[in-house]
């Protein structure tokens, strides 16, 4: 009888923890995805009411001196892209668009924006950013762009965790 008590106690506290992990108020969970305050790639900051389809690229590609990948939701170690490959890399930034028919739900899917792009420019300004969505006008949205350069493989297994 006592053993009952105890098993049930146990599933009552399971089934609170899972409601408290499930509830709205608990975003850091997401915060890779949803948190783009310091995404100035996806939103030229001069024209922030500009419409998608005038946007060429998400990343701006201008004037770019360094990028690092980062693995790992944007954490750990990231790696550098070597000076051979910058501009390849670049312009496989450069071929990101919006996907204005694909809206990122509310609850964002585990996975999205694990990998994160850090690019730093010629006037010192650094943006990273995750490579799934962005934010505009306050929605946000998937991005999608030409397949990975050959040498991408490489760089981000460079990456780790610490």
């Amino acid at each position: 009888m006592m053993l009952k008590k105890f098993l049930i106690a146990i599933m009552c506290v399971a089934i609170l923890l899972s409601f408290v992990a499930c509830s709205k108020d608990d975003s850091h969970q997401n915060d890779g995805a949803t948190n783009q305050t310091e995404n100035a790639l996806a939103n030229d900051a001069s024209h922030p009411s500009k419409p998608m389809e005038e946007k060429k690229s998400v990343f701006k590609t201008e004037d770019i001196i360094r990028i690092t990948f980062y693995a790992y939701y944007g954490g750990g170690k990231g790696s550098d892209v070597p000076a051979e490959h910058l501009d390849e890399i670049v312009a496989w930034l450069n071929s990101f668009k919006i996907d204005s028919n694909r809206k990122v739900p509310e609850v964002v899917p585990p996975g999205t924006n694990t990998i994160h792009v850090e690019i730093a420019y010629s006037d010192g300004s650094i943006v990273k950013q995750g490579m799934d969505t962005t934010v505009v006008d306050g929605v946000a949205y998937y991005i999608i762009g030409d397949r990975s350069p050959e040498c991408y493989d490489e760089i981000i297994s460079k990456t780790s965790l610490t």
